[in-house]
């Protein structure tokens, strides 16, 4: 006769399962953009012809990208050092420059003022009255630092990872993608 495990053996089990289950979804992904602010977590997966997440759903054709995100329709043009289009109702007007490693963006992102530093040891973001200031991990791959922000649940420490697809693309469609991640 088979005797069914005891209650507490069953919890134990239960509990490893659960517990590796958070593991497993708290890696990143390697062909993901995984950001994390405070309580707030966003991956998205970039393949050659789209970006997708939760409440984003982008295509790349045409030296841009258009689809939607949780702000809005996106419909944005890249052009040699710069990006312009529209989200949801405002216009998107950036001027993006390279200088060997760095990338340089400043301008209108969705009608409020926007500016990216990234650099393969640091990353800053200010958009929507918040700024982001992370040091790299992995240089060029993986930064964290903190995020001061009045703005809901984003605020506090905050962690990037970046994956393959994303440091291929070109500095507008970086500066664009790291803009609507925030």
């Amino acid at each position: 006769m088979m005797r069914s495990p005891s209650p507490l053996r069953r919890g134990v089990l239960a509990l490893a399962v659960v517990l590796g289950a958070g593991v497993a979804v708290s890696a990143p992904k390697q062909d993901a953009i995984n950001l994390r602010f405070g309580l707030r977590q966003v991956n998205l997966t970039m393949r050659a012809e789209d970006v997708t997440g939760q409440h984003f759903q982008m295509s790349r054709k045409d030296k841009g990208l258009r689809g939607r995100t949780a702000v809005g329709l996106v419909d944005v043009k890249f052009e040699d050092g710069a990006v312009k289009g529209s989200l949801g109702p405002a216009l998107v007007n950036l001027k993006v420059k390279r200088d060997g490693d760095t990338v340089e963006a400043e301008g209108g992102f969705g009608g409020r003022p926007a500016t990216v530093k990234f650099t393969k040891d640091s990353l800053e973001i200010y958009i929507r009255d918040c700024t982001h200031r992370l040091s790299a991990r992995e240089a060029g791959r993986s930064y964290s630092g903190q995020s001061n922000c009045s703005v809901g649940d984003s605020g506090g420490e905050a962690k990037l990872w970046l994956p393959d697809a994303f440091l291929e693309a070109s500095p507008e469609e970086q500066v664009t993608l790291l803009l609507l991640a925030v």
